[in-house]
């Protein structure tokens, strides 16, 4: 009984989140060693932007309201493999240089989401 419940909880929430309106965003923070370097308003026209970091660089590219990473020295390059992101809560996540930029909305920074309280 109490797995039928657990598999139908389970079940609501899968289809809650799959099933939501993917809101866009219109800031993209860059976090580096978990300290936030820098905002970008997605709505402007942006340049190139180059994150130094004390382990490498990542160039950051802009356009349609979106941000993805075009050029990184990092040994693996999954950082770029991401490519654009600009839905609210999509992350791009650079490891070896402790890097994360993720897209947020304005309205979104405001308001506590589902986990905080």
């Amino acid at each position: 009984m109490i797995f039928v419940v657990l598999l139908l909880i389970g079940g609501i929430m899968l289809t809650s989140n799959l099933f939501r309106a993917k809101e866009p965003g219109n800031i993209a923070i860059l976090e580096i060693d978990g300290v936030i370097v820098e905002r970008f308003d997605l709505d402007a026209d942006l340049e190139n932007y180059r994150a130094e970091t004390a382990r490498g660089y990542n160039i950051l590219d802009f356009a349609d309201g979106a941000v993805r990473v075009i050029e990184a020295d990092c040994p693996d390059k999954i950082c770029i493999q991401f490519g654009w992101i600009r839905q609210v809560g999509q992350t791009i996540v650079c490891l070896p240089h402790r890097l994360i930029i993720r897209v947020v909305s304005e309205a979104s920074e405001q308001q506590l989401d589902g986990v905080a309280y």
